[in-house]
């Protein structure tokens, strides 16, 4: 598998839009690595995680062709993670995509390439986001599926195996992070999870991960709430996982979804955790797990 961060950054954007504090100056001074949309990621250009405001746009400028993707594996239904309006843009007259490109296109539309059905997976609260986004017959225009998520029970999707974990972000199971698995390779995506309750540990424990991506939102903040983690709470989950027998010879463990506040700008922030077992993810990163 090969994931591509199309984002790395949390929602009040890095730099944060409305703040010209020294992490969020120093972003714009010096750019690259820095600057970070929001958080999301694609595997082999066939699966979505999350698709929010820049995704799409990153994805573009990454190379990741759309087109191909089949799967959304949605965390949760926060702006930065999920806007809707690009899902809309799928829609087109399907029964044109045969005509020489000069006629497809006098039929008007917001593409003129054949698509596969996207399926989105996601828990209640995603569901209920879905609903009020689009009705029945814009599901169905814009070859979309809804399946709900359940803790614990695995599926496969087109050869991904995926398991879903029950995260703590604003309330238990508002936000769940999921297990991939295809080819003897896993990895583990856990975005604003916040803690994981005693039963989800358990969980992750019966798993031994190539690849583990967590979200490190509250950095050097210790006293933050339970809502994200922080790089302590990142570092006792590196423990469990090594106490537990988790990690494959191979194993690496990246952080991502930083906040402008906790977390100090790339340049600065990755030298300072890569001693720790630790790496920082940016946009357009490429790993093969």
């Amino acid at each position: 598998m090969k994931l591509t961060f199309l984002g790395t950054g949390a929602g009040e954007g890095y730099p944060g839009f409305w703040c010209t504090c020294p992490h969020c100056a120093y972003a714009r001074q010096h750019g690259g690595k820095n600057v970070r949309g929001y958080s999301a990621a694609s595997i082999d250009g066939q699966v979505l995680l999350d698709c929010g405001p820049t995704a799409f746009p990153n994805a573009s400028r990454f190379g990741v062709d759309l087109t191909q993707v089949h799967t959304l594996l949605m965390t949760h239904p926060h702006e930065d993670h999920l806007l809707p309006l690009q899902l809309l843009w799928r829609a087109a007259d399907d029964s044109a995509m045969s005509l020489p490109f000069e006629k497809m296109t006098q039929r008007g539309g917001a593409r003129f390439t054949p698509i596969q059905p996207l399926h989105v997976y996601g828990n209640s609260f995603t569901r209920e986001a879905f609903a009020r986004a689009y009705s029945p017959e814009l599901m169905e225009k814009n070859r979309l599926t809804f399946t709900l998520v359940h803790e614990g029970e695995s599926f496969t999707s087109h050869g991904y195996r995926v398991t879903p974990v029950r995260g703590n972000h604003v309330k238990p199971g508002f936000a769940h992070s999921y297990i991939i698995e295809k080819d003897g390779r896993s990895l583990l995506y856990a975005l604003d999870s916040g803690s994981f309750d005693a039963d989800q540990m358990a969980l992750l424990a019966e798993h031994t991960y190539n690849l583990v991506v967590m979200e490190g939102t509250y950095g050097i903040n210790d006293a933050g709430d339970m809502n994200h983690m922080s790089l302590k709470r990142n570092l006792a989950m590196l423990d469990f996982f090594r106490q537990k027998g988790c990690c494959a010879p191979d194993f690496r463990f990246y952080l991502t979804h930083m906040s402008p506040h906790w977390c100090p700008p790339h340049d600065q922030y990755e030298p300072a955790v890569s001693g720790l077992g630790l790496s920082v993810a940016w946009d357009g990163l490429e790993i093969e797990v």
